[in-house]
């Protein structure tokens, strides 16, 4: 129990809901007990991550970027972020194209580490100007 006081005056008790430990002192990486979203909550994340959608039980997105140097610089950046938080995803590049799919094999499931690297996708394809392409335009291309 966390108590906040002001001017010796309590304002507020709170329960934390998450035990959040930094393991190896590694600045912003952290370990939440974790287990697989429930269906709801994977139905609230989904509307709040923006192109990502649920393929065989995995977060899917493909991201296009303007040419295959920043599909690999987008690569590497995730790379990075996925060992910041001692995760994982699976990652196909083809030319300019960069497919991730996002999963915790350990749990069966969707985890708030995948969620994290979803979001932290999704940042990095802005800051290199990635393009979205839906299932049915890869159909008309390819």
């Amino acid at each position: 129990m966390v108590k906040l006081k002001r001017q010796s005056q309590e304002i507020k008790s709170f329960q934390p809901k998450k035990e959040i430990v930094a393991p190896n002192n590694c600045g912003d990486s952290y370990q939440f007990p974790l287990k697989a979203l429930s269906d709801q909550q994977l139905k609230v994340a989904l509307k709040n991550l923006e192109g990502w959608q649920l393929q065989q039980g995995k977060l899917h997105r493909q991201f296009c970027f303007s040419s295959f140097e920043k599909a690999l610089g987008f690569l590497s950046g995730l790379a990075l972020s996925a060992k910041r938080i001692e995760h994982s995803l699976e990652e196909s590049n083809l030319y300019n194209c960069v497919t991730v799919e996002l999963i915790t094999p350990e749990l069966g499931g969707i985890t708030y580490l995948d969620l994290q690297l979803a979001y932290k996708a999704n940042e990095l394809a802005r800051l290199l100007n990635a393009s979205v392409r839906s299932h049915y335009l890869d159909l008309l291309i390819f």
